[in-house]
């Protein structure tokens, strides 16, 4: 039962009840935000109990931790429900950013556990919210009633969640459908304090300080999150119909997205509701005249990365943070898919580009990201020296799994390429609905859908695949070399050699070899790759005009041809 308020503070009582596994345990840890200031912790029976929490950080300057340590009055008892209830209130977790504009922050508001996302609770949560803005919370809105200024709404999950969120404002509120799924937008009706002082810089009627140039010689427009709800609504809708092709069902009934003001460059995908940054509700011209190159990446992309989390991380969860490229890898991936869908070929092979670039870029200390660590490291990748090590591995490296394993699944002669790769993708999301993952588990799913291509060392197994991409390092370069023999009657040989390099010895691959004709590139198939130097002898019956290795960017590597 949570009050938040115009001044951006933000008081709750909250029970959690919970079910130990082992017996023992006298202090029990949960997240918290050290913001808010812990008042009480009491059991059902309304005694009080011992607790710590870390000093307050009173600005984001300095940090304690975010905790809070229960001493229960007697040793856990394992399979015996427990419950607790906290009270407690703070600042900064609300902050207000202009008129009738608030960043809600997604997590720490409520004691959590660690790794949430391995596991799932029933929510029921109740705010008391100014009366003259709008609320929405994670969950299904049960009831809603106004008492003076205030309005108190409830909201209940329909099935069990890993986390759960809220956001309000004074919103324009747009609705679109996606199949019977209802997609709600919440966009601010007003510019934030940082959009407003863009706009100031940037208005024409503003006279420029001698020999300076202002932000922009032409009026930005409205640069409020409101003024292109109706087509977030229609994107956003699009993003669905797209995942649920290659996923499977939308998990939940709807999907409420909020806007978060220009100084949360970010975006989270929470169950049923979704913040994206407001930069990404501006039209062409206005990122154009900010100076915003990438103008895929911040739109097509992001809200497809963030939507498709509904699936990654809260359909399917992950077991532990060696699994967390699950989630946030498969996003990746499904960014990237849209951008094919949403633009084109190209943009989508830029995308891919431009992962790979990322893996062959350096550290702090000039390491490349693509041999810090594997995957599977997850968190762990990050240090002093390569602060964006998690990011680049398990975002890039992991999206990029995911697509390597669909080329090797796709069939270009059928009416639908992708067909296996989706029988696979949902046998997966429906095996672990609402559960959470493991890559041990993704790895038998893969297993169980394999295709002859994918079988390089005749094991049947993906082994070979996942020791070296998910759980090994590094990129192999591949230099290809062929010559086209006329052999008589009308049939050419395409012969050709394969020369590895940049990885260990017994790196096994399967490489895609295309041919063209008339302009045109058709795959011919896939190169297995056991030795450090493989030959080819491919008979055809035409003569094409040249041949190329990973035209469809199918495999992380380096190519000279």
């Amino acid at each position: 039962d949570a009050t938040v308020t115009t001044g951006a503070d933000l008081r709750a009582v909250t029970q959690v009840k919970f079910v130990p596994r082992g017996d023992g345990d006298r202090a029990l840890s949960f997240l918290l935000d050290a913001n808010l200031r812990v008042e009480s912790v009491k059991d059902p029976s309304g005694a009080a109990l011992a607790f710590f929490q870390p000093r307050d950080p009173k600005d984001r300057n300095q940090s304690y931790g975010d905790y809070v340590v229960v001493v229960l009055r007697e040793p856990t008892r394992a399979g015996q429900e427990l419950a607790l209830d906290f009270g407690y209130a703070g600042k900064r977790i609300v902050r207000k950013e202009g008129s009738g504009t608030f960043f809600c922050q997604s997590s720490g508001w409520y004691p959590g556990i660690e790794n949430d996302f391995a596991s799932r609770a029933d929510f029921e949560m109740t705010f008391h919210s100014p009366k003259r803005y709008t609320f929405v919370a994670t969950g299904d809105k049960i009831s809603e009633t106004k008492e003076g200024d205030a309005s108190i709404s409830t909201w209940r999950s329909s099935i069990p969640l890993a986390v759960a969120g809220f956001a309000y404002g004074d919103y324009k509120v747009e609705l679109e459908k996606a199949g019977n799924i209802d997609i709600e937008i919440y966009a601010n009706r007003q510019e934030d304090d940082i959009a407003r002082s863009i706009q100031v810089e940037a208005n024409p009627m503003t006279p420029a300080p001698m020999g300076s140039r202002r932000a922009s010689d032409v009026a930005l427009g409205d640069l409020a999150p409101a003024h292109r709800a109706k087509d977030m609504a229609t994107e956003m809708a699009n993003t669905i119909r797209v995942f649920e092709k290659y996923f499977g069902p939308y998990p939940y009934k709807h999907l409420a997205v909020s806007s978060l003001p220009l100084g949360y460059s970010y975006g989270q995908g929470w169950p049923m509701l979704i913040y994206l940054w407001s930069l990404s509700f501006l039209d062409s011209q206005q990122r154009h005249t900010l100076g915003i190159r990438d103008q895929v990446e911040l739109t097509d992309f992001f809200r497809a990365h963030e939507s498709s989390h509904q699936w990654w991380g809260h359909r399917v969860g992950w077991k532990s943070y060696h699994d967390q490229w699950l989630s946030e890898g498969f996003a990746q991936f499904s960014g990237n898919l849209y951008v094919l869908y949403r633009q084109n070929e190209k943009e989508f092979l830029n995308r891919l580009q431009s992962d790979k670039r990322d893996l062959a870029g350096g550290d702090l200390r000039n390491r490349r990201y693509d041999l810090i660590g594997p995957v599977w490291m997850g968190t762990r990748l990050s240090s002093a020296d390569a602060p964006r090590a998690y990011g680049v591995v398990v975002y890039s490296k992991g999206g990029y799994i995911l697509h390597m394993i669909r080329m090797m699944m796709s069939d270009p002669r059928s009416q639908e390429p992708d067909a296996r790769f989706i029988r696979m993708m949902q046998d997966f999301t429906q095996t672990y609905h609402n559960q959470p993952a493991s890559t041990e588990d993704f790895k038998a799913m893969v297993d169980k859908h394999m295709v002859p291509a994918m079988d390089v060392d005749g094991s049947r197994k993906m082994d070979w695949f996942f020791n070296q991409y998910v759980y090994g390092i590094g990129m192999p370069q591949y230099d290809f070399t062929y010559q086209l023999q006329d052999a008589g009657n009308g049939v050419w040989q395409l012969v050709g050699t394969i020369t590895q390099s940049g990885v260990p010895e017994g790196w096994k691959e399967a490489l895609p070899i295309y041919v063209q004709v008339q302009g045109q590139l058709g795959r011919l198939g896939w190169i297995k790759v056991n030795e450090k130097v493989t030959t080819f002898n491919i008979p055809l019956k035409f003569k094409p005009e040249k041949a190329v290795l990973n035209a469809k960017e199918e495999i992380l590597a380096q190519f000279k041809q």
